[in-house]
């Protein structure tokens, strides 16, 4: 991978309107250096969106279209249809990339046409940051977010300890579609986001649908310092809450392996960098709830290892 070619690639996005610390725009950018050629962009309404688009500027210096919470994955197989029909008719000439951009509330809301876009394999790409939340509209629950985890709607009190479900597994449910590629990536791996973002491509030029979700920091509502994210994206990854990893048309295969280079850490040790919305945890009273959210991402993390070293599974 030549770093002075990648630092060359056009910028798709410049100035936003952010808040400090977003980790939604250091993602998008990160993934947007792995793919080449003219590219088009469906924002599901959410921070990625209303951040780049106040009236009357843009951030955009490509294509782009906005959404509703949850249906641009339905609108990209209209347009990635339209587009290979005009292409066959000679209208287009230029090969184009569509990808999807959608925060986890959005795959929430509109996780029944993510699952219609991969069970029929539609080729375009769906990118999404999951910062644990419906950030947009004040730090509401997501299944996404970490069980315990303090929203907004999922107060710390007596009757309440935050979230009561534990983190849905959206590359998990997709793999139940077969459809041809699926993955984890994040900022603190730079070059593997890259090259799944290059494979990516490459899948749905060759026909099929590719899904990834990325980690993304919220400082603003997980009331963490803005200047900590790439260190909390790390812990994150060590902890193996979000581990990275692949699914090649069914064929699981880990990309990074924190156990292997003595870099695993607790839980605890993410929790401890991650702000309010997870502090609480860290507290003798919250100790058994803090061990639920560990049994659960050791479990996960032993699956998915036994999936990496057995083709079959």
């Amino acid at each position: 991978m030549n770093l002075r070619k990648l630092a060359e690639m056009p910028t798709r996005i410049e100035k936003h309107s952010a808040c400090p610390g977003c980790g939604i725009f250091t993602n998008l950018n990160l993934f947007l250096r792995g793919i080449d050629g003219h590219v088009v962009l469906l924002f599901n309404t959410g921070c990625g969106m209303v951040v780049t688009t106040g009236y009357p500027l843009t951030s955009f210096k490509v294509p782009y279209f906005h959404n509703l919470f949850h249906n641009g994955s339905s609108t990209a197989t209209g347009v990635v249809e339209m587009y290979h029909r005009f292409k066959k008719q000679g209208k287009i000439k230029d090969d184009i990339t569509f990808i999807v951009v959608s925060g986890d509330g959005g795959d929430d809301i509109g996780m029944d046409q993510v699952i219609g876009s991969a069970l029929r394999n539609d080729p375009f790409i769906m990118l999404e940051y999951d910062n644990k939340g419906y950030m947009n509209t004040g730090g509401q629950l997501c299944y996404t977010g970490f069980k315990g985890q303090r929203n907004s709607n999922a107060p710390i009190g007596p009757a309440l300890r935050g979230k009561k479900t534990h983190h849905k597994d959206v590359i998990e449910i997709l793999r139940g579609t077969e459809c041809s590629y699926l993955f984890q990536a994040a900022e603190s791996n730079a070059r593997d986001m890259i090259a799944k973002a290059r494979k990516a491509q490459a899948t749905v030029r060759a026909g099929g649908f590719a899904f990834g979700k990325v980690f993304s920091v919220c400082p603003l509502n997980w009331g963490a310092d803005e200047a900590k994210g790439n260190e909390i994206v790390e812990k994150v990854v060590d902890a193996c809450m979000h581990p990275l990893y692949e699914i090649e048309h069914g064929v699981t295969r880990l990309s990074y392996d924190p156990e292997e280079r003595g870099k695993k850490i607790p839980v605890s040790d993410a929790f401890r960098v991650m702000g309010r919305a997870f502090g609480h945890l860290l507290k003798p009273d919250n100790a058994d709830l803090l061990q639920e959210v560990q049994d659960e991402v050791d479990r996960r993390w032993e699956r998915l290892k036994a999936m990496s070293a057995a083709e079959i599974l």
